[in-house]
């Protein structure tokens, strides 16, 4: 008997900023969003995508979870920023054995700790021809083991059971896959998931991963800038830049409001920073793959919702660019989401219904 009844399945998103959750239900190959809720995560108890202080976000968690109204049991959740290291192996065709043994040994070239430190896991994704000899594409993922260790408490702490511990930004693709797709006529996707810390920028191509990076700019980069700019602390900054926070764009008018000029300009230096990297990730990618395209840009998490971002990376990186909705494919119910309020969190819902969906493919 399924613990969430008939098809159900629970992704849970534990950020630096914010606890997400959602129940998904599955019915005829759609989706229905059961239920969802969201709440701050304790201060300080998530750094740079690790969990430190896993009893404190147990408690969050089954807040999270009782406010939602889920019943506690199986969820699907991930690591993902720095936590992470994600590569993509070229290797002879050679057995299932005989792999695991070739890629642990691969791995230490990659991996800056001891690879006994490390829960690793691998996929073989395709294959390719170098040099006229067949290669197979092995997508190679690995983890601290004290930061898997620390994530699990906090679960369990929760009440709630690790079903599977995915990746941040294998969740967003899940999630956003189609917007990705819609008018690329085959070209390749970068997805950026804007986390309050730091931010994943990976590129597909069809189903193929061709490139994941992490970097050291996010939302809170964002609201230091403001802070320092209008000389206040980092929380009324939060608020000033989600209340007055707007992209300026050239040649439209200037605003009336002086502050959201004020807040404008303290944060137009972190976002050409934030352009600047995503174009060197569609630079390398395009240096490897000269055959290939970009043809879409899809933004997630809470700091895609700052406004006119979306237009103002289209115009930096000459690629249409636009917010992801992961509930796009999901019926969801006013009583679960209201339409407006789901309009306004939908862009950080993305890694928690990416991880839902991941339960249905793990039954």
């Amino acid at each position: 008997m399924a613990l969430f009844g008939p098809k159900r399945f629970v992704g849970l998103d534990i950020g630096s900023h914010a606890i997400k959750a959602v129940e998904l239900a599955g019915a005829g190959g759609k989706y229905r969003v059961v239920h969802a809720g969201f709440a701050e995560t304790p201060p300080g108890a998530v750094k740079e995508g690790a969990v430190v202080e896993p009893q404190a976000l147990g408690l969050a968690i089954r807040q999270v979870i009782a406010k939602a109204g889920i019943k506690p049991g199986r969820v699907v959740s991930a690591v993902g920023g720095q936590a992470v290291i994600v590569r993509e192996l070229k290797l002879p065709p050679m057995s299932e054995d005989e792999l695991k043994q070739a890629a642990r040994f691969e791995a230490e070239r990659y991996i800056p700790y001891g690879v006994r430190e490390v829960n690793m896991d691998f996929d073989v994704i395709g294959e390719t021809t170098e040099d006229n000899q067949r290669k197979i594409v092995v997508l190679l993922v690995a983890a601290r083991r004290d930061i898997v260790d620390k994530h699990v408490q906090a679960l369990e702490s929760g009440g709630v059971e690790p079903f599977v511990l995915d990746v941040e930004s294998f969740a967003v693709i899940r999630a956003l896959d189609t917007q990705g797709r819609t008018g690329g006529n085959g070209a390749a996707t970068v997805f950026v998931d804007l986390g309050g810390e730091t931010t994943d920028i990976v590129i597909t191509e069809g189903d193929q991963l061709r490139l994941t990076r992490n970097i050291n700019v996010g939302g809170d980069s964002l609201t230091k800038a403001v802070a320092t700019r209008l000389d206040m602390e980092f929380q009324s900054a939060a608020q000033v830049k989600e209340e007055k926070g707007v992209v300026l764009l050239e040649g439209e008018p200037l605003p009336e409001d002086r502050t959201v000029s004020a807040v404008h300009d303290a944060m137009l230096p972190i976002l050409g920073d934030l352009a600047t990297e995503v174009r060197r990730s569609m630079d390398y990618f395009q240096t490897r793959w000269r055959e290939s395209r970009v043809g879409r840009v899809v933004l997630s998490g809470g700091t895609a919702r700052l406004a006119n971002l979306d237009r103002f990376l289209s115009l930096e990186l000459g690629v249409e660019t636009v917010v992801g909705d992961p509930f796009a494919k999901c019926e969801v119910a006013d009583r679960v989401l209201p339409a407006e309020q789901r309009k306004q969190v939908a862009p950080a819902m993305a890694t928690a219904v990416g991880l839902a969906l991941r339960g249905t493919v793990e039954r």
